[in-house]
């Protein structure tokens, strides 16, 4: 269990590490790809861009999804970091459909009616922290 997880793109991985830095230096704890355990099978996912030749049915990938599926049932919160891809989307409407408080950082590339999922879009980790301690999520 954790306050938040954080997902993103590899590409994009220096803001997620930003924001979740942010999180620690507020006593928030947090589950991202950027921190998790892979094995063997799936050791290409921990790569940016490393992926595409990969068995997806393979048991440590099994095995990573099991595990990241599991830290965001168990999060209280979901922080998208954009740019991100596909798999991050997705990720953002699974919390939504949970329930979770959804939060977006970074730069917004188009519009989307469905980012309404979001209870705020911030620019950065700072104005993140700033927009939760504001709306009182963590002290």
């Amino acid at each position: 269990m954790s306050d938040f997880f954080v997902a993103g793109s590899w590409r994009n991985r220096a803001a997620i590490i930003d924001v979740v830095e942010a999180l620690d230096q507020l006593g928030a704890s947090s589950y991202s790809f950027v921190r998790a355990e892979y094995d063997e099978d799936a050791a290409k996912f921990a790569l940016a861009g490393g992926a595409d030749d990969a068995d997806l049915y393979a048991p440590g990938i099994q095995k990573l999804f099991d595990q990241d599926l599991a830290a965001l049932r168990g999060a209280d919160h979901f922080v998208l970091v954009l740019p991100a891809g596909a798999a991050a989307h997705i990720e953002a409407g699974i919390a939504y459909g949970l329930g979770k408080h959804c939060w977006a950082v970074g730069p917004v590339d188009r519009s989307e009616t469905l980012y309404r999922i979001f209870a705020a879009m911030t620019n950065d980790a700072a104005s993140l922290v700033q927009h939760l301690r504001h709306s009182r999520f963590v002290q």
